[in-house]
């Protein structure tokens, strides 16, 4: 019997009822609010080397993808005679089993150096046969051949092994070389997406879809990618996949069909449309949606529908002259979202959480590429990830994760973490697992609740970063309460005019002047963030 293609015939756990005992995951959880247990979590996704096998922005296929990858999961040493890299390790692991070890990506990289004081070409012929080493890795006679298995089970766990599947889709071997097959428009959309006789999108992805809305989570996803046609890739597999649609997850053909995920059935809408697809100019210290008109109350169009943008009249049908002048005039009036973080970085994290992500529950941003690789591919240039940080988590009740194959051991490398408030990156140590996940692409590839366990482990981990920061601000407090019972009880006794004139008002005062001097857009937002940046200046303030 054909065992049901993508894994989605786990049942979801029954939720408690009422008087139930609550389990707790580890000592202390049940001291969390259930706001906090039960947290928003938004999910950042990257694309390569993550959900997806193949890398469009650096022109790498399905097939030389997975043997790069794997390059950086095998461990040897160099022989000492030959200096050839020798094979140690025996299956493929992000970090080395042993010190003394070195992966074949590094080898290689050792091999045909490429740093800035090489001539150009030179520089380049290096780089390109650092690649073609890297690409061919499991080949037979190369460095690799012993971790041919390995590239074997990451390509059967993409194939469709569904025997009903492949007969409604004529499926033989799958194609790992996305060139082999381009896509012929005068075929069906499912038949677009099947048509490499594998997986596009890692069925670990969409079991997570699953299960977090079988659990009735509140998520949201944030598609990150260097490449917007990669994007529209999983854009469009995603709208099929959460309509019910998708042509390995639609309940023919003896698939699983998800739950609604379309806005149907009161169901929430993971769909990403094409408003809330935006792009960071890093030069520019600017993230701007094109097609998202500015402001908070947008009515967008479903995948599908047709909306006017807001604010633009809808011409009378057939009215040439009122159609040119209507669309004239949208044209001027309309202004897209931009966010600015050229002095701090509120504006985007608050416009994200606020405006975006409240108006519909995926987005996708399209990185700065060329501006990461012209700082060195250095982590403070790469994806940023802004979290509300302070030094603990001042934010515990919506969790970001970046989950990204691309990061590296000792540095995020494409990933920029940064603290809202102080604007300050945050250390890997203090991020991984946390807010970052470094994925694991075998994994991921050969186990469906891959997505699930690692987001499990997270958000473990988050709890519990939680109770411990309130610990050490609790041991903290008491060490001055006494101090402050006495003040307390002064101030118990003033009129509630003189209390707020005398604790609060010097205090707000900085933050009322330097906001009627900008006159920003929402001026609590700015009050909130301003305070938040000058915790110290207020506090002492205060104490005078």
């Amino acid at each position: 019997h054909d065992v049901p293609a993508g894994g989605l015939d786990v049942p979801s756990l029954p939720p408690p009822k009422d008087g139930d005992e609550v389990q707790e995951a580890f000592p202390g959880e049940s001291r969390l609010s259930p706001e906090e247990r039960d947290r928003w979590l938004i999910l950042h996704f990257a694309l390569p080397r993550t959900i997806m096998t193949c890398d469009m922005a650096e022109g790498r296929s399905t097939e030389v993808e997975l043997n790069d990858v794997l390059s950086r999961m095998a461990w040897g040493s160099i022989d000492g005679r030959t200096s050839d890299w020798m094979l140690e390790s025996e299956s493929p692991t992000l970090d080395a089993p042993h010190s003394s070890l070195i992966s074949y990506f590094e080898y290689v990289e050792r091999m045909y150096p490429s740093d800035e004081s090489m001539e150009k070409e030179a520089r380049e012929e290096n780089i390109a046969m650092a690649a073609q080493k890297r690409g061919a890795f499991t080949n037979t006679g190369d460095a690799g051949a012993k971790f041919r298995p390995m590239f074997d089970q990451m390509v059967k766990n993409l194939q469709h092994s569904n025997k009903a599947l492949m007969k409604a889709y004529d499926l033989k071997k799958p194609i790992l070389s996305e060139q082999d097959a381009p896509e012929d428009p005068s075929r069906s959309e499912a038949q677009g997406i099947m048509r490499f006789g594998r997986h596009q999108v890692l069925p670990a992805f969409w079991q997570l879809l699953n299960q977090l809305t079988k659990k009735n989570r509140r998520f949201s996803l944030v598609l990150r990618s260097f490449s917007e046609e990669q994007v529209a890739i999983v854009q469009r597999e995603l709208q099929l996949f959460c309509q019910g649609q998708h042509p390995a997850y639609d309940g023919k053909n003896k698939t699983q069909k998800p739950p609604p995920m379309s806005g149907d059935k009161g169901s929430r809408d993971m769909r990403l449309i094409d408003a809330n697809l935006g792009r960071f100019d890093r030069s520019a210290c600017k993230l701007y949606f094109a097609s998202r008109p500015a402001g908070d109350a947008t009515k967008v169009a479903r995948p599908g529908e047709v909306a006017a943008l807001a604010g633009a009249a809808a011409p009378v049908a057939g009215d040439a002259s009122a159609e040119g002048a209507s669309a004239e005039e949208g044209a001027s009036a309309f202004t897209p979202t931009e966010y600015q973080f050229a002095s701090d970085y509120h504006e985007v994290y608050a416009g994200m959480q606020d405006q975006v992500l409240q108006g519909a529950n995926t987005a996708a941003i399209i990185d700065d590429m060329a501006y990461w690789k012209s700082k060195g591919q250095d982590s403070t240039a790469g994806k940023l990830l802004l979290v509300d940080h302070a030094g603990g988590l001042a934010e515990t009740k919506v969790q970001h994760v970046f989950f990204d194959g691309n990061m590296g051991s000792g540095s995020a490398q494409c990933v920029d973490v940064r603290d809202v408030v102080t604007g300050e990156p945050l250390a890997q140590s203090d991020a991984e697992g946390l807010f970052t996940h470094r994925v694991d692409l075998f994994q991921a590839t050969t186990d469906v609740d891959y997505f699930v366990q690692a987001l499990d482990a997270c958000e473990l981990k988050f709890s519990q970063k939680v109770l411990q920061s309130r610990q050490v601000a609790g041991a903290a407090g008491d060490d001055v309460a006494s101090g402050e019972a006495a003040a307390g009880s002064e101030a118990d006794r003033l009129p509630p005019k003189e209390y707020l004139y005398r604790n609060i008002i010097p205090a707000l005062l900085p933050a009322l002047e330097a906001c009627q001097r900008d006159r920003p857009a929402d001026p609590v937002e700015f009050i909130a963030f301003y305070m938040l940046r000058h915790s110290k200046q207020y506090s002492k303030t205060l104490k005078a």
